[in-house]
């Protein structure tokens, strides 16, 4: 049976937590949940007034190989990210536990996690990973997770199903992309960190109810 865990960070003790800086209006949200051998967080938001300096301080961190922005809105911009794979934070701990992300966002006081081990054991061994290397993870919560019945709907709202099927007819997931982020809230009628936010929740729900975050991704 699988288990979800939702723990915190400290914001200094991680790469983009320290990236974000002291500015309380800064925030980051994850933005696609793709579990890989390689990296579990490949596209975030970065929210706030100073994003050129979010960059700026992010490309100095050590645990981050290249830092690319992907889209840009008012207010905010999307990144994609490749990891130092020798560098032993959180992301880590994660690939080497085989731990799948399916929420994450950070503060500059905080990072919050919820995420997925396919097995009590594998979470068990993240919690000895954090400790060996001094990550200083705070439990939230932990629960067992059991299979869901089948839904037509795959757990989506009204709202999270509109998003994606715009998001997919304007071709915002084609690369390169077809639509940027402001486009498919014009077409939506609202904020492009709301498309953003339902985007991120919407694809986190199809992942839980149709079971990948159940199972390794090949390498």
């Amino acid at each position: 049976m699988s288990v979800v865990v939702t723990f915190t960070v400290p914001a200094q003790a991680c790469a983009l937590g320290r990236s974000l800086g002291e500015n309380p209006e800064m925030s980051l949200e994850l933005d696609r949940v793709i579990p890989t051998n390689d990296t579990v967080m490949p596209f975030f938001w970065v929210w706030g007034p100073d994003t050129d300096g979010f960059e700026a301080a992010a490309r100095e961190e050590p645990a981050i190989d290249r830092l690319a922005a992907v889209d840009r809105v008012d207010g905010g911009a999307l990144y994609n990210a490749e990891w130092n794979r020798d560098a032993a934070g959180t992301l880590r701990g994660l690939v080497e536990t085989d731990g799948t992300i399916l929420e994450a966002g950070a503060t500059c006081v905080e990072w919050t996690f919820e995420v997925r081990f396919a097995r009590s054991e594998s979470a068990t061994a993240f919690k000895r990973f954090c400790l060996d290397n001094g990550v200083p993870i705070e439990l939230v919560r932990l629960s067992e997770s059991t299979e869901r019945p089948a839904d037509r709907h795959y757990g989506l709202t009204r709202e999270q199903r509109e998003a994606l099927a715009v998001a997919h007819r304007e071709g915002y997931f084609d690369e390169p992309r077809g639509a940027t982020l402001e486009e498919l809230a014009g077409v939506l009628g609202i904020s492009p960190r709301a498309v953003a936010g339902r985007l991120r929740r919407g694809q986190a729900a199809l992942l839980e109810h149709t079971g990948i975050t159940r199972h390794a991704v090949p390498s």
